[in-house]
């Protein structure tokens, strides 16, 4: 079965704009890849013959519109010129995340139908043999990389006659709630994204990014992949996680998109360390002032803070390469305490929200009037209302199709007006969205009050003992919090206390870390109503990862397999 929504022909394709920007920027670098010495450019002239020939060698192997191919992969290069080359033949591009396990990517592949999934290692071309498909499996060295097409013009030809309203690519949710679903997206959102991103964003060929966030998730696809190509900026590729600050750091990037919980692990490793003594003075100083320096532009406030600004903040940049211009932050809600701690340092970060369903961008701050507590201003030509009861709506080019083989998930996610309702609780102010829950994830106590738990999380995890949680409290008269301290920061006083770090069990067992995190409970209840409170908790020795399956690929918490996890401890506080 092949898949193709040709409607009324519209705006260029995906391959159209990247054909155009390999045109307009030919000299300029677009992809940079790690080498011992630094980071060695493709040009965006380079680029578009080695698209031209990996597309030469699908269409060889059978590849043709409308046809589904799946690439399970670690970001790279050649993560990117298979993607553009599927797209160029008009095929569907199925990203697979490369942390999921057989069963999953079977299911992925089948749902699809998948004719080809290419694999880039043999430890994942081994998980998309053995996940039960019909897919051709094939690693990405049986495909030659940098030869020169046979016929540039030929190619350019074809890619260019492809039409907006194509099927571009179905990528599958990450399952926070339950069964993943493909959300079918078109060409025509992601370039109508490309062009409005940019009234928000002002991003050009002068900006550098780093690729460290999974190429299989919308949000890096789209803000890490196709916008930087339509606005000739370059895209450096991380090696590693491990690698991660080093890349970064070589690579100075000036603009990095990032999620809360990659924010949070950073602060953490910052804040442990920073030495006792004077030093650690200076930087509590800078951090005291993170508020005020936001609150003036980024700029250091009075003397003291040009002062703290040379002394601390200026090395805390260095660490992110010393050219950023901004962060963007996306998959989960930006804690206001995360925005103030990098503030003051003088990094911004520009909170966005949007869903796999939308491609994802609904919103995004502008970094000359952003209000780091919203999920930024609403696109322009996308459409946001409230509903009556807080659910927020969205309707507009950027909007899936549907779900791919999923007609009734598809009518009872989009209405008969064509408003998608997003799951998502919050309000407007102009064209400002604030978002406040989860719908599903609304806890309803004995009492019958309704509690946001995001709310409730976001300030328990402002507290320095707590990393991560959980609170629940469906049915019970209270709310409770399943509790991961932050063990780095907590490492140095567990360890004066004969008690080893590394020992997690013991640690959450001993009394001295329970009454740490209860003092930390007791001052984050004392920003929250009667209702809300933290009234029990239980400190857990695990870590939530996504290998785990606590943690879906976007890193956000599965709260169902959380719940189902720690049924009995849950149980115990209610």
């Amino acid at each position: 079965m092949r898949l193709t929504y040709n409607r009324a022909q519209g705006m260029g394709s995906l391959a159209h704009l990247f054909i155009e920007s390999c045109r307009n920027y030919a000299d300029r670098p677009l992809w940079l890849t790690r080498h011992e010495d630094g980071f060695q450019a493709t040009t965006y002239a380079q680029a578009e013959k080695r698209v031209a020939c990996i597309a030469e060698q699908l269409a060889a192997r059978g590849v043709a519109k409308g046809d589904r191919v799946a690439i399970m992969a670690e970001n790279s290069m050649q993560w990117a010129i298979l993607d553009w080359a599927i797209l160029s033949l008009g095929a569907v591009t199925v990203p697979i995340y490369p942390t999921l396990p057989a069963a999953d990517v079977g299911a992925i592949l089948n749902d699809s139908g998948a004719e080809i999934a290419f694999g880039g290692s043999p430890k994942l071309v081994e998980t998309l043999a053995s996940a039960g498909s019909a897919a051709e499996v094939v690693p990405f060295e049986e495909l030659s990389w940098l030869e020169e097409p046979s016929d540039l013009e030929a190619w350019r030809s074809k890619a260019s006659s492809l039409d907006a309203k194509d099927v571009a690519t179905i990528i599958y949710t990450s399952g926070t709630t339950g069964e993943p679903k493909g959300a079918v997206l078109l060409h025509e959102a992601f370039v109508f994204l490309c062009r409005t991103i940019r009234t928000q964003l002002p991003v050009g060929p002068e900006d550098r990014f780093v690729s460290f966030l999974p190429l299989s998730h919308v949000y890096e696809r789209m803000a890490g992949h196709f916008l930087p190509v339509a606005c000739g900026a370059s895209i450096a590729y991380a090696r590693s996680l491990k690698t991660l600050a080093e890349d970064i750091r070589v690579a100075q990037p000036t603009i990095l998109l990032t999620v809360p919980r990659f924010l949070e692990s950073v602060k953490s490793k910052i804040e442990a360390n920073v030495p006792a003594g004077f030093k650690r003075k200076l930087f509590e100083a800078t951090v005291r002032m993170g508020k005020a320096r936001l609150a003036n532009g980024l700029k250091p406030v009075g003397l003291k803070g040009r002062v703290l600004d040379w002394l601390v903040a200026r090395k805390v940049r260095e660490r992110l390469g010393g050219r950023i211009r901004f962060l963007v932050s996306g998959g989960a809600a930006l804690p206001a305490e995360l925005a103030e701690f990098y503030g003051a340092f003088g990094i911004l970060i520009l909170q966005g929200y949007g869903l796999t369903e939308t491609a994802p961008v609904i919103s995004v701050n502008h970094p000359d009037r952003s209000v780091y507590q919203s999920a930024g201003e609403v696109l322009e030509g996308i459409e946001v209302k409230i509903a009556e009861d807080g659910e927020i709506l969205m309707r507009g080019p950027s909007l899936m199709v549907g779900y791919y083989n999923k007609p009734d998930a598809t009518s009872q996610a989009i209405d008969a007006e064509g408003w998608f309702h997003t799951g998502d609780i919050g309000y407007l102010e102009g064209r400002r969205i604030y978002i406040t829950d989860r719908k599903k994830d609304i806890l309803v106590l004995a009492n019958g009050k309704n509690v946001a738990p995001a709310k409730i999380e976001g300030i328990l995890k402002s507290q320095p003992s707590i990393g991560e949680c959980m609170v629940v409290g469906d049915g019970s008269d209270h709310i409770s919090a399943l509790i991961l301290p932050r063990w780095e920061v907590l490492a140095p006083e567990l360890r004066k206390r004969g008690i080893h770090p590394a020992d997690r069990e013991q640690a959450a067992q001993s009394q001295w870390l329970r009454d740490r995190i209860r003092q930390d409970i007791q001052a984050a209840n004392a920003q929250l109503a009667d209702f809300e409170k933290v009234k029990d908790f239980r400190i857990l020795p695990d870590e939530w990862t996504i290998e785990g399956g606590e943690l879906t690929p976007s890193m956000k918490v599965k709260r169902r397999v959380i719940r189902e996890r720690y049924r009995d401890w849950i149980e115990q506080m209610r």
